[in-house]
């Protein structure tokens, strides 16, 4: 089996490397600029939908697929009672 770096040419890692490296430093900016903007009692429901933002872009990433055949059990909202949740009945 031939060794990566000598079957593919140099200035295409390097490209791969720098393509990678711009879409981490995008998902940094925005990420810092959503929490930095967010109210901190509004962290606790902007941090679960950002964390789903970023595992979407890892899709991006040669390593980041998983393995084929996994389901993902979306998560389940909780609402607060505060905001009109319903009260446990009993």
């Amino acid at each position: 089996m031939p060794d990566l770096a000598s079957a593919v040419p140099a200035y295409v890692l390097l490209a791969a490397l720098a393509v990678i490296v711009m879409l981490l430093i995008v998902v940094a900016i925005v990420a810092r600029a959503v929490v930095a903007k967010a109210r901190p009692e509004d962290l606790q429901h902007i941090l679960p939908g950002l964390g789903q933002v970023l595992a979407a872009l890892a899709l991006f990433l040669p390593w980041g697929r998983g393995a084929r055949g996994q389901t993902v059990v979306p998560p389940v909202p909780v609402r607060s009672e505060r905001r009109g949740g319903r009260r446990p009945q009993g």
